[in-house]
């Protein structure tokens, strides 16, 4: 994740840099009311290339996954981007109006306003008449962004409300692209920074007509046939096989979003064996937790043969590294593992796995379908019943493993849970490039 955000911070960087190119006397401002006029643009600038950049990360795109690793990631990186897109537009709004007031009250004096001189045939002297409704559209768009984030954020609110809450905000990003490109200065029409506004723009606009027209996902969107569903009392799970005629395969630890007839999607991992290598198996098997209204009920809201879409596979959960491995699965976080089990019955895998199942409810079957998926392969299967003993820590694999800096660690489970586990790595000096997690809070 670190890379994400370094990466991000270089893009606005850069931007930055592009900007001192269209502002050479900056240094030779004597004044705020100088300096306000440049910073104004300056943070309208990365407020825009933020949320250009949380559009296109919205979108699910495969190549975008790949390059944050996995849709959590995207999401993630999403969120915060989000957050400080949001805190430059208020800084934008706050060099904008609060000297305007200063002014008014007589507590500064206003600025000399620069003498433009403005081709009339040129087209930045057609837009320029539209200047001061696309400072009204700027300011009432960032209110409603404002509200909108912080709805996004902390009102608990289902996902069909959720969704409509980003549809507004696709289309309060057409207004924000409209006032960005309109009051763009006009010094600055013969820079470099020019054509890098309107593209990141033009980007935006894209993206955010991309998602008001319901396309995000739709190519990875599958109707399937539910086969066969099977509640587990004891653990409270729902085991779903699903017939996937089109299936493009995934690989396992990777997760799909399940939507049933009248209900908003949900993700879930998928936890039959990776199927990329093996595409004409085309039965997709989830199981599913009792965590929730939807989860509790969702063994008496579907039967055998009811249609249901999935739309996938997404995630980088992938297993994919040549180091001695331990597993650690919190509750129903054993779901990502239960995939990789069927599928090593396939593949060679000489390094040793340490597998932890840590549940405070236990279920005899699901112990036993674990212990037999676990025969003929490199896996040691340990299952910690957290109602007897304390939480796994780093010091208890230590007593199996000797070590384990050379180690990858692979985790599912709660966050407070993955959180004191990382918290006992770093503490180990652990490499935590070779910690691996799913973030399921897409919020």
């Amino acid at each position: 994740m670190k890379k994400l955000y370094i990466t991000s911070i270089g893009l606005v960087f850069l931007c930055v840099l592009i900007w001192l190119g269209a502002e050479p006397n900056l240094l030779d401002n004597a004044t705020l009311m100088q300096w306000r006029s440049s910073l104004i643009q300056l943070t309208g600038i990365i407020s825009t290339l933020l949320l250009t950049l949380v559009m296109v990360l919205a979108l699910r795109l495969p190549f975008v996954e790949r390059l944050t690793s996995g849709l959590d990631k995207s999401y993630r990186l999403h969120k915060w981007l989000g957050i400080y897109a949001v805190v430059f537009g208020a800084i934008h709004w706050l060099l904008a109006i609060l000297p305007k007031q200063l002014v008014r009250y007589g507590l500064m004096e206003r600025g000399a306003k620069p003498n433009v001189t403005i081709d009339s045939d040129s087209f930045y002297a057609t837009i320029h008449s539209l200047r001061g409704g696309a400072e009204s559209i700027g300011e009432w768009t960032l209110y409603l962004f404002i509200a909108l984030t912080l709805i996004a954020l902390f009102a608990p609110i289902k996902y069909k409300r959720f969704k409509f809450i980003h549809k507004l905000m696709a289309v309060a990003f057409l207004f924000i692209a409209y006032h960005s490109v309109v009051l763009l200065k006009h010094a600055y029409w013969d820079n470099l920074i020019t054509p890098i506004v309107i593209g990141t723009v033009t980007i935006g606009v894209l993206s955010a007509l991309f998602s008001l027209f319901g396309l995000i996902g739709k190519r990875q969107q599958y109707q399937g046939t539910i086969k066969n569903i099977h509640y587990d009392e004891q653990n409270k799970t729902t085991l779903i096989d699903i017939d996937v005629p089109k299936w493009p395969g995934h690989h396992s630890g990777q997760f799909a979003f399940l939507t049933i007839m009248g209900e908003e999607p949900h993700p879930f991992t998928i936890t039959s064996a990776g199927s990329r290598h093996t595409p004409k198996d085309t039965c997709v098997q989830f199981l599913v937790k009792a965590l929730g209204d939807f989860t509790s009920t969702i063994h008496r809201q579907v039967k055998v043969n009811d249609e249901v879409k999935i739309e996938g596979p997404y995630g980088h959960f992938d297993f994919n590294d040549n180091r001695p491995q331990v597993w650690i699965a919190g509750g129903i976080g054993c779901a990502a593992f239960k995939a990789r089990l069927a599928e090593l019955k396939s593949l060679e895998s000489p390094e040793p796995i340490l597998f932890y199942y840590c549940t405070e409810h236990p279920s005899p079957q699901l112990i036993r379908d674990l212990e037999l998926a676990t025969y003929g392969t490199s896996v040691t299967f340990h299952v910690v019943d957290n109602r007897l003993h304390d939480f796994l820590t780093i010091a208890d694999i230590k007593r199996h493993t000797g070590e384990i800096l050379h180690s990858s660690v692979w985790f599912c489970g709660p966050l407070t849970f993955s959180k004191a586990i990382q918290q006992q790595l770093k503490d180990e000096h652990f490499d935590m490039q070779h910690f691996h997690s799913e973030l399921f809070d897409f919020r």
